[in-house]
């Protein structure tokens, strides 16, 4: 890992532990309005020990070294006034709502929901019978109530699908097949194990829209003994309760906010969008609702900017109901953030920490970027300095002394397998099933033209002495190999295969660039004048790495 990498990723951590409360306060580094304090010190380092390797005295001093780096980009940032740029100000939003969103819905329908044995044995019955379930899926309560009338006139269950159905999320003739107890939400999953044979239930509402349901058959299906399902029923049934969990919460949520679609909306949204002939909206289209809540509009021009979020999945325009359903999801997002302020989420240190650790890291990626900006591509000299440091990890063989035995029964070649087991050397394993057996011994160079030997050069530069290879099915037989010794040599840069070399001028870029970033930092040490004490530091100990205490 490169320096300023593992530099920016001590961000997370310093951001949280500012949540907190210490008496350790004393400031270990001091750049302007930044501080790292004793406390701090202590809390990072203890999760910082994988990104630094090597003796703790060197590992201590560079994690000193990328403390100060990061205290001086943020002070850097902060007389600078960065963290108030509109880059920063919109991610910090971004991040705020998706933190808000996860923080609300992790808390009314957490992944930790209880199951009792009871619940996970009552599963692992009602999966004893499947079911044959036919679906039809509707962004809209009236579009289902109109399949479900179109049925009821007697219409066959895959033409009025084809006619309703979102294309592309079931079936086109909602055939579902046979399905399990579980496999679905509910309210889904209960009317796959009760409803009546052959008749249409629902409409069944559900965060994603609205089902139609029928079963047409029913038949028993073989499970395993419940001691060994028992682990994948509690998995099973804790998703089904969470996801039962969420679904209440949203449906809660909406009618709570009273979320409606706006008449027209979404068939505006779908003319702008539009292949063929999209429309330009005016300023006045632009402010059109195209749904309402308590507390807001969502408008054209709010959903004009979604769609430029990177981060955000656009629907098929094609599809109108498509269109209905994504336009429901941004609104229930605005919906999930003014309730999780309104639970004042927003203020809980864990929310708040994480928020401030993305914000530092987004800023120290944006000046890192800006620092090493136009390097140019690495020259020979660096090249050769990226290769000195791992050319360790790249030796060649040179020679291999090897036994060799060949076979031609296989039930020979079977007890020599076995008796290696207690004979470690692969002639007095011969000798031992059948001392007419010959054992020769070669020594074979590298680089070799002979394809056979040739084959063996990644195993042998693997294997240590002593190591055994085989039986190998031979044309007549089979073959053992024991490599006894072998020669070892370092390979030279030319000699490596040209992806290698290619991987290994790429790291030269990353010296270049550390090298760049540490003539930044010595400029912003010689602006900034950050304090150091070194004489409270050095009773600081680098805290013991865990597998260690044990």
């Amino acid at each position: 890992m490169s320096r300023p990498a593992a530099l920016v990723l001590v961000t997370a951590s310093l951001s949280l532990v500012l949540a907190g409360c210490s008496s350790k306060s004393r400031p270990i580094i001091t750049v302007g309005s930044q501080k790292v304090t004793v406390a701090e010190f202590e809390r990072i380092a203890r999760g910082a020990q994988a990104q630094y390797e090597g003796r703790p005295d060197s590992a201590k001093a560079m994690f000193i070294q990328d403390l100060e780096r990061r205290a001086l980009m943020m002070e850097m940032a902060h007389q600078q006034g960065m963290e108030k740029s509109s880059a920063v100000v919109n991610t910090d939003r971004d991040n705020e709502q998706r933190a808000l969103v996860q923080s609300l819905y992790g808390r009314i329908a957490s992944p930790a929901q209880p199951v009792s044995e009871a619940e996970a044995r009552a599963l692992y019955e009602a999966r004893k019978t499947e079911a044959q379930v036919w679906l039809i899926y509707t962004s809209s309560e009236q579009a289902a109530q109109a399949a479900l009338a179109r049925l009821h006139a007697g219409e066959p269950f895959a033409q009025v699908s084809h006619s309703y159905s979102l294309p592309g999320l079931l079936p086109p003739d909602g055939n579902m097949g046979w399905i399990s107890p579980g496999a679905l939400p509910d309210p889904l999953d209960g009317a796959l194990r009760t409803q009546k044979l052959n008749e249409i239930g629902g409409p069944y509402h559900s965060r994603e829209g609205w089902f139609l349901l029928e079963v047409a058959e029913r038949r028993a299906k073989a499970q395993g003994p419940y001691e060994l399902q028992r682990s994948t029923m509690m998995d099973l049934m804790r998703q089904r309760k969470q996801r039962a969990a969420f679904n209440r919460a949203y449906l809660d949520l909406k009618d709570e906010y009273d979320v409606q679609a706006a008449p027209g909306g979404a068939q505006l949204l779908f003319r702008i969008e539009s292949a063929s002939d999209p429309l330009t909206p005016t300023p006045d289209q632009r402010q059109m609702p195209l749904a309402t809540y308590t507390g807001g509009v969502y408008t054209l021009n709010d959903a004009l900017t979604d769609l430029q979020r990177a981060d955000q999945q656009k629907p098929p325009f094609n599809l109108l109901p498509a269109i209905e359903i994504w336009i429901e999801a941004q609104v229930m997002t605005r919906v999930a953030v003014i309730e999780a302020r309104r639970r004042h989420l927003n203020e809980e240190p864990d929310v708040a920490a994480s928020l401030r650790a993305q914000r530092e890291q987004a800023i120290l990626n944006g000046i890192y970027q800006q620092a090493v900006a136009g390097v140019p591509a690495p020259g020979p000299d660096l090249v050769k300095m990226a290769w000195e440091r791992v050319r360790h990890m790249y030796p060649k063989l040179v020679s291999a002394h090897v036994a060799v035995l060949e076979v031609a029964d296989s039930s020979v070649a079977r007890r020599i397998y076995e008796a290696h087991a207690t004979v470690p050397l692969l002639a007095d394993a011969a000798k031992q099933v059948d001392p007419a057996l010959k054992v020769t011994e070669t020594t074979v160079k590298y680089p070799n033209t002979d394809a056979d030997w040739t084959s063996f050069t990644g195993l042998f530069v693997q294997l240590q002495p002593g190591a055994w290879y085989g039986p190998q099915q031979r044309p007549n037989g089979y073959r053992f190999l024991q490599l006894l010794d072998k020669q070892m040599g370092e390979q030279e840069f030319a000699e490596l295969p040209q992806s290698v070399q290619q991987n290994i001028a790429g790291s030269a870029g990353e010296l270049a660039r550390d090298q760049r970033f540490n003539v930044f930092t010595d400029s912003l040490s010689r602006a900034y004048h950050p304090v150091v004490d070194h004489a409270l530091i050095a009773k600081l100990p680098w805290p013991v790495p865990t597998d260690a205490m044990r």
